[in-house]
This record gives structure tokens, sequence and C-alpha cells, in this order.
């Protein structure tokens, strides 16, 4: 069972950030940058620090990078650091953050793993879980709240997961999918979960993690960075974008631009996003092509934007999309 404490971040009645660190904002109003590429702007983040994930909860977004830094966007669109040292103040960098609608886990080195509850005020951290320290690089979450199932993917090539609460801690099992090389990333959609690792290989689990199998993909000729589900179909990027087409071991290849891809969403119309090195962002419109679209979008071309030179490193759809990286960066769209 992991070692689990609770503190307040969050003043309840003002929302102000407190004790957790030093704090920070800027406003996206007041953008900046070369421009407005693909309708992306630059934001001038509260922070120089990299920004390895990116979330959305409760109306907010949150991004977490190194020094355990944790930016908010508010409901106004302004954003402010929430914690400059981390959840619990140790100061790992963090690499993933997973939302369950209304609450974020964020997890990364040294065992780093806490759920933070905006509305509440709160975050709970279980940091090692059954004093595993390695480093967390992804997370997955089926359900919500404390019935939650919780998967934590590292750079050992390990999946850990938790099924729920258990009183005042949680249990964990630990699996490794593969040859034990790192595990990039990991999605759920339902009770399907999929990760993929450095050597290129994909693995999906049905039974809540006790088990898992490979996918592929056998003419992948780099590693693995980023996974998405959507419709039953995987959808997974590193140096092109691979689509499952449900033959076995079957998968399409796209490589519309070039760049080592680092992280792929799929929206509601079927839209694909992705982005990645040199600050490229890619976007497939999808079905629900509006009246007045151009060819391309007919066409289901894809589009291709540079709003910033630094690598992009992960992407959340919304209002706005929201994609983070390197230094800091945060462009919104």
């Amino acid at each position: 069972m992991s070692d689990v404490s609770r503190r307040r971040f969050l003043g309840a009645a003002a929302g102000a950030a407190l004790a957790w660190g030093a704090t920070g904002s800027a406003s996206a109003a007041g953008a900046t940058g070369t421009g407005t590429d693909g309708d992306w702007r630059v934001v001038d983040a509260p922070t120089s620090r990299a920004l390895h994930d990116v979330a959305r909860a409760g109306g907010r977004v949150y991004a977490v990078g190194g020094g355990g830094v944790v930016l908010e966007r508010t409901r106004d669109g302004e954003w402010r650091v929430l914690a400059a040292n981390g959840p619990d103040g140790n100061g790992s960098n963090l690499h993933a953050a997973a939302s369950d609608g209304e609450r974020v886990w964020v997890a990364g080195a040294s065992g780093a793993l806490a759920v933070l509850d905006a509305a509440a005020g709160d975050v709970t951290t279980h940091r090692a879980p059954d004093d595993v320290t390695n480093q967390f690089t992804s997370l997955a979450l089926v359900e919500s709240g404390d019935d939650a199932t919780v998967h934590v993917a590292d750079s050992s090539g390990q999946v850990h997961v938790s099924r729920g609460r258990r009183g005042d801690g949680r249990d964990w099992t630990h699996v490794t999918p593969g040859s034990g090389a790192a595990i990039r990333d990991v999605t759920a959609d339902g009770e399907r979960v999929v990760a993929v690792d450095a050597n290129a290989a994909v693995f999906e689990t049905r039974d809540g993690g006790a088990s898992w199998d490979r996918l592929g993909i056998d003419d992948a000729d780099a590693a693995l960075r980023g996974v998405a589900l959507a419709g039953g179909t995987a959808h997974v990027v590193g140096g092109a974008l691979y689509s499952e087409t449900g033959a076995e071991d079957g998968w399409d290849v796209a490589d519309p631009c070039g760049a080592t891809l680092a992280d792929v969403e799929i929206g509601p119309c079927g839209c694909v996003h992705a982005v990645g090195a040199n600050g490229t962002v890619l976007h497939r419109p999808g079905h629900g092509i509006p009246a007045g679209a151009t060819l391309a979008k007919w066409l289901g071309r894809w589009e291709t934007a540079h709003p910033v030179s630094s690598g992009l490193d992960a992407l959340v759809l919304g209002d706005p999309h929201v994609a983070v990286g390197a230094n800091g960066t945060v462009v919104e769209r």
C-alpha cells in the first residue's frame, strides 16, 4: 500500500496559491510570440522550466514539468504557479498528468505521485507506491474519484496499477508488459488500456492490467512517444503516426511533416491533433466538416503549423486547445 498524505494547497474561498511554492501569473490575453500560426498563439507562461504534460479538469488546465512545477490555467484564462517544487515540496521533475474530469493525477521522478483536487483545494500524495521510486512517465485513469483505476507507467518498463482506494491508501500491482524498455505513454478508453515503449512496441490490456498483449508495431523505425484511443482504434506517434487497421499487426502509417512527434489526441469529430519537435503542430480534420471548409479540409489533408521553434511535448483538446513544451512554452488555440 502506498504512503498517503493529504494537505491543503488552495484557499477555499479565494482559490489563491499558497504554501506550495513561489507564485506567479500570466494572462493568455497578453499572449506574446511571432504571430498566430495556424491560429495558435504563444502565452507568456509564468515559468521557464520545461513542461512535460498537460491535462484539463473542472474548467481549468494544468501543466506539469521540471523541478515539480505545476501551472494552472484558470477559467479566466490566467496562468499561475500552483507549485514551484512539486505537490510534496520534494522538487522531483513531473512528467505526467491525467484527469478524471474533476481531479488531476500527476507523476514523475523518484516515485512522485499525487492527486490534485482544485475544487476542494486538496492534494493527496501517493509517493513511492510499494516503495517504487522509479521515474514515472505516464498515467491513465479508468473511472473517476476514489473508484478510479490508476495505471502508472515508468522508465523501467513497468506499469503499476491500483484498482480503487482502500481505506486511507491504495493497493498496487506491478507488471512489465514487454522487454523492460521505458514505457513512454499509456492511455485508457473504458476497460481497454494501451501502452507504447521505447522499443517501438505497443501493448494492450483488457483485464485491469493483469495481463498484456503485444499489438506491434513491427515496421516502426523509431521509438514511440505517444498514444491515443478513439472509437476503439489506437493512434500512436513517434517518428510517424500509426493507426490500427484491425488486421493482425496491421497499422496504417502517415508521415506528413518529417518531424518526431511526441503526443497525439483525437477530437470528438475524428480530427487528429499531434505535436512534436521544432514546435510542430499537426491537424487533420475529421468527419464533422463545417460549411465553407477549404478543399484541403474536405479531402482530409494534414495542416501543419509552427507557432514556436522549441519542441512541444504534450497537448490537451478543449476550449482552448493547449500544448506545452521546452522552456515553459505554452501555446493555445
